[in-house]
């Protein structure tokens, strides 16, 4: 599939590895430096939508278009694509801009990528990896 990339066990626990990391991270942050929190919660949600995306189809994007990462991970986990699209929507503020996010968008951003990090390790742990 064109603007993919195919997956392996290998890319699985290193992209899962990272969500989680970058989720944790964020979240230690984000009362104290919600910008830097804002960005680490993007990657964390682009990572875990990636291991999502392994487990269900095989392949992850890797097209560089948002829309594209968005439609695949549609394809993978129905409902879930709502959470990369607020954490994709706020990216440029947090990390391109000279904004700062709000607080009320930094707790937006951080529901969406614990959405996104927990339905990445429940596909792992279904699909027995």
């Amino acid at each position: 599939m064109a603007g993919t990339r195919d997956c392996d066990a290998a890319v699985i626990a290193g992209r899962l590895s990272k969500a989680v990391e970058f989720y944790d991270a964020a979240a230690h942050l984000e009362d104290d430096m919600p910008n830097a929190a804002g960005d680490l919660f993007v990657d964390a949600g682009i990572a875990a939508s990636d291991v999502i995306c392994c487990v269900r189809l095989g392949v992850h994007s890797n097209s560089g278009a948002h829309s594209d990462a968005i439609t695949l991970l549609a394809r993978a986990h129905k409902g879930f694509e709502k959470y990369l699209s607020t954490l994709l929507n706020l990216k440029s503020k947090a990390a391109y801009t000279h904004q700062a996010l709000s607080t009320a968008e930094c707790r937006r951003m951080n529901r969406a990528a614990s959405h996104l990090v927990e339905a990445a390790k429940r596909a792992v742990a279904a699909a027995g990896r």
